[in-house]
């Protein structure tokens, strides 16, 4: 009786780890991005994460962590995609391609692969929070636009 008192005594458990691949298409020359965080419930080690992304851009079929890019909405422009695999304690709403990538983040994926991901009230605060990190922590961050929440 006395364990089960301690057990239950003891702080709950920190958020589980999840394995994300942060998606993230950037238009050439201008510091204009969109982001997106996919998670797999079957992927759990980044190298499963990096192994799908291998997979998807050779095949140019992405069974897992399936993501449309919708190139028709960017004619005239030109862009390019960066994936990043990475965990986190933080859970996002599940994606869904829409028009509406209205929610300004600053995003970050350190040396060790972790994710971070601040709500900011516009890309030009976003900007700004950054320049005010020092130059080691923003080499691995950077700002974009997505269409999801990040939950409680």
């Amino acid at each position: 009786m006395l364990a089960l008192g301690l057990l239950l005594a003891l702080p709950t458990q920190a958020a589980e780890q999840r394995v994300y691949l942060v998606a993230t298409m950037q238009l050439d020359g201008s510091s204009l991005a969109q982001s997106i965080f996919l998670h797999e419930p079957g992927i759990t080690e980044l190298e499963g994460c990096r192994e799908a992304v291998r997979a998807g851009q050779r095949d140019r079929d992405w069974q897992k962590y399936h993501h449309i890019f919708r190139s028709d909405r960017f004619k005239g422009f030109s862009g390019h995609m960066q994936y990043r695999c990475a965990t986190s304690d933080q859970q996002f709403s599940s994606w869904q391609d829409g028009p509406r990538y209205n929610r300004s983040y600053l995003i970050g994926v350190d040396e060790h692969s972790k994710l971070n991901v601040e709500r900011t009230s516009s890309q030009a605060q976003c900007r700004a929070q950054l320049r005010a990190l020092p130059a080691a922590r923003q080499a691995h961050r950077f700002c974009a636009m997505g269409n999801q929440q990040i939950m409680p």
